[in-house]
């Protein structure tokens, strides 16, 4: 077993409203951890966080700072989870675009208007740039002008890239037929005022990486974390979290006519296979990276995803009505007790270690 400390990390998938699931899982992380280190939080405890979508939230709520003492955090994992509960019927129910328009083509034939969660992002982290936040993150998007996944990191080389956190957001959570495209803009010095060079044109992160965790090992593995006296550690030397967000129950009707679906069949159903087949392959591929471990380290990765006994809620993850969030929570509670049941809490202490 390595004598060096362990990288920690923590990685959240994709899920739209969903992301109440992972948000109350560590709420209850952040508690626990603070019985035994007073005063701390998410950001205290992890080297580096990673997020798709509605990870990606999560991951800039828990690493903005304080403007008071930048070293720390300004929300509370209760925070975190309190901005789905308050903001997820203004983000997508009432942002709903009529029909009508979608469809004959009057508007752009996403789901949703962007303006309430432009606005959202706007209050909750204004002006706070990538490389101000508290630890190493990584948030996925795919670019359309490069046809190229890319990652958007906290410890990017500033005058050459350098972007907004609400414009990270943004991009990441663009998820095709539900937002439009996020046009965003490079901040960096390197760039001229109007540079075309200097603008992205971003979606969701989920098209190719719903799960961010083996993103977030790959960019482990060429990170130097100082603080830990750890240079680009291999996987015995990592410790992660990987949260999901119980996906995967969509239905899809009459599968032995598929054949002969028509286009606007595939293309509601496309989205949500694309976000979902990667999911649970990730999932395998790093547990059996951890399974070729010594049994001192085999336990390092614990992946924690909602049952599905326990996926009562919607499967359309933008339904945030009042009473889908009311199932969501429970949820949440149902997929925390399982994960306590499962070794959760010994594998928090062993982040203490």
């Amino acid at each position: 077993m390595s004598t060096q400390k362990k990288v920690r990390i923590l990685s959240i998938d994709g899920g739209g409203i969903r992301g109440i699931i992972p948000a109350t899982i560590l709420q209850y992380v952040e508690a626990y951890l603070q019985k035994k280190v007073p005063d701390t939080t998410i950001s205290d405890h992890f080297d580096m966080v990673a997020g798709t979508s509605t990870g990606g939230i999560l991951t800039g709520i828990y690493l903005t700072p304080q403007k008071e003492n930048y070293k720390k955090a300004k929300y509370t994992a209760s925070e975190a989870l309190d901005f789905y509960i308050k903001e997820g019927y203004t983000v997508f129910n009432a942002a709903k675009n009529r029909l009508w328009k979608r469809f004959w083509g009057l508007g752009n034939a996403t789901e949703y208007c962007p303006q309430n969660f432009e606005k959202a992002l706007q209050e909750k982290f204004g002006n706070l740039r990538m490389s101000e936040l508290l630890e190493p993150c990584l948030i996925t998007a795919y670019d359309m002008k490069t046809k190229a996944p890319y990652f958007f990191t906290s410890t990017e080389d500033t005058t050459k890239r350098e972007f907004l956190v609400r414009d990270v957001i943004r991009s990441t959570c663009a998820a095709p037929t539900y937002f439009p495209p996020a046009k965003i803009k490079n901040r960096a010095a390197h760039f001229q005022k109007g540079s075309k060079a200097a603008y992205m044109l971003n979606i969701d992160g989920g098209v190719f990486a719903n799960n961010p965790v083996m993103c977030a090992y790959a960019e482990a593995r060429n990170t130097n974390f100082k603080e830990r006296h750890n240079n680009e550690p291999a996987a015995n030397e990592m410790q992660i979290l990987s949260i999901g967000t119980g996906g995967g129950g969509f239905t899809i009707n009459r599968i032995e006519k598929s054949s002969s679906w028509s286009l606007l069949k595939w293309a509601k159903l496309i989205p949500d296979i694309m976000m979902d087949g990667s999911i649970d392959a990730v999932a395998y591929q790093m547990n059996e990276i951890y399974q070729t471990l010594a049994p001192t380290d085999s336990g390092s990765y614990l992946r924690i995803n909602t049952p599905e006994q326990y996926r009562n809620y919607s499967s359309k993850m933008s339904d945030a009505t009042p009473e889908n969030i009311e199932k969501l929570l429970q949820a949440g509670d149902q997929t925390l007790n399982y994960a306590i049941a499962n070794g959760l809490n010994p594998f928090l202490d062993q982040l203490l270690e």
